[in-house]
């Protein structure tokens, strides 16, 4: 596998989607892989990124990528 791994414990599936909180904003943001793995961010499965939820009072972001295929 070239791929990363799921940042959640025990799970071996392949992430595609990067989470991060912003703090300042409360607020968490999922979004398509990132390029490169950041240090306070982290890689989910589809699996894990659809159960996401965020501390109460924190807005939810999630950004999806447009297919621009006709």
């Amino acid at each position: 596998m070239d791929g990363r791994l799921c940042s959640k414990v025990a799970c071996t599936n392949e992430a595609t989607q990067t989470f991060t909180y912003v703090y300042a904003d409360s607020m968490a943001v999922l979004g398509p892989l990132s390029d490169r793995h950041e240090p306070h961010s982290y890689d989910l499965c589809p699996v894990h990124a659809e159960r996401l939820s965020a501390p109460r009072g924190w807005q939810v972001i999630r950004h999806v990528a447009l297919n621009n295929e006709l």
